[in-house]
């Protein structure tokens, strides 16, 4: 009660020096402080509050920026009120403000404003309820403080960039993708294929009905499907500890990978994912379910601080898919030289799986070293330089990717180039 204090004060000071002066009229003065006194006892501090949030999408990508309308309605009271969203680290404020401050007069307070916001990473966040602050008027009565509104959930997806469109003169494909790949999900031809247990979704015309009468339980015959090529995306989840939570090979990887696999699926392609560190496996499929899927993967990835699995372990996991698929094999990694021998046995392991003389393999070393030092930087380079010569005499051909230097069209435009 530190106001009333001062409130009381003043009236005793204006009594006192009215009497010490003999002056009546300065005495009077100290019914303005008391009546003050006496009115704000009366009036409470802002309250009857309620405050709606509203968003235009609650789905965006890195990048992209997002409006938030905010209505705040104050009932009652007398006094100040100050509004705050706690926004994720991750999000940075474009324009307007997340936090704002009111007079709350005799009337009823209604008020609408916005800010603009842009997430900085991919991921799943929550911007929880609003806190709101009411002052007294007066500084007479305590501070009310409270949580109002309704939580926001938002989806951030990885950005997802395209190729420039330019024209690409017919020459032979540098990396080319095996012919020999067979969809899943392709139309059926007249090659049969085997006999199996049926499963939800197959055509009552694939049943085998004496196959089935004899086996006691409904077999289809399967056919082989006509060729889709196929691609398989690697990428390394293990942790580089290069660069901030936002740029890092990682998430520069998602981006990348991301890309890729919405211009391959666009094109009909059957699009597979390996997450290497955690041994997640998404078969390859094609259409838009199967992007989702995809998407819904890279969205929720976190890199892995220990390394429980490398590019060897990997292959030989993957094996069953390689050989079903015959793919062209993406592999996205921040490579480093103490990881060659490793790359090396990967490679010689997949020679076996492919009859073309050429690997159908293409390896992307994600690089974020030049925002280190500039001599730290300029060696990185050049081993990562002769890494690439490495893997080019293994039959591989590799992309060295420095993100900070040069964007995702401009790699995607050059890969698109390079595949066909």
């Amino acid at each position: 009660m530190t106001a009333a204090r001062s409130f009381i004060s003043t009236a005793l000071w204006f009594i006192a020096a009215g009497i010490i002066f003999s002056m009546p009229g300065l005495a009077y003065l100290a019914i303005i402080p008391m009546t003050v006194l006496a009115v704000g006892l009366l009036v409470d501090p802002p309250e009857g509050i309620s405050v709606e949030r509203k968003l235009v999408k609650t789905n965006l990508r890195v990048g992209e920026e997002l409006r938030v309308s905010v209505r705040l309605k104050v009932r009652h009271g007398l006094g100040f009120v100050v509004i705050r969203d706690a926004l994720p680290e991750e999000f940075s404020l474009v324009d307007g403000s997340n936090v704002r401050a009111f007079f709350k007069g005799p009337r009823e307070l209604v008020v609408e404003y916005e800010y603009v916001i842009k997430p900085a990473k991919r991921g799943r966040y929550r911007i929880g309820r609003s806190e709101v602050l009411g002052y007294h008027v007066f500084g007479l009565k305590p501070s009310r403080w409270g949580v109002f509104g309704e939580e926001t959930y938002l989806s951030v997806l990885p950005r997802v960039s395209l190729p420039k469109r330019t024209r690409t003169p017919v020459t032979k494909s540098q990396i080319p993708i095996p012919v020999t790949s067979v969809s899943i999900r392709g139309v059926a031809s007249t090659d049969f294929r085997e006999i199996r247990e049926y499963r939800a979704g197959d055509p009552v015309r694939f049943i085998n009905w004496k196959a089935s009468a004899r086996k006691g339980e409904v077999l289809v015959n399967e056919f082989e499907k006509e060729g889709k090529k196929t691609v398989l995306f690697i990428i390394d989840a293990t942790g580089s500890k290069v660069g901030s939570s936002v740029e890092n090979p990682l998430e520069y990887s998602i981006q990348l990978v991301s890309s890729l696999a919405y211009y391959f699926t666009k094109r009909n392609y059957n699009v597979g994912l390996y997450v290497v560190g955690h041994g997640k496996l998404i078969l390859p499929a094609t259409g838009s379910k199967q992007l989702y899927i995809l998407v819904k993967t890279l969205l929720e990835l976190e890199e892995v601080e220990v390394e429980k699995e490398d590019f060897v372990r990997a292959v030989e996991g993957l094996k069953h898919v390689l050989i079903r698929y015959t793919p062209l094999v993406i592999y996205v990694s921040n490579l480093l030289p103490e990881r060659l021998a490793e790359i090396r046995e990967g490679i010689r392991r997949l020679r076996p799986i492919y009859r073309d003389k050429r690997l159908p393999m293409l390896v992307f070393d994600v690089s974020t070293y030049s925002l280190l030092e500039r001599d730290v930087s300029s060696l990185i380079l050049l081993e990562k330089r002769a890494l690439r010569h490495d893997l080019l005499r293994a039959g591989v051909y590799s992309i060295l990717w420095d993100p900070t230097r040069e964007d995702v069209t401009s790699v995607v435009t050059k890969t698109v180039r390079l595949i066909r």
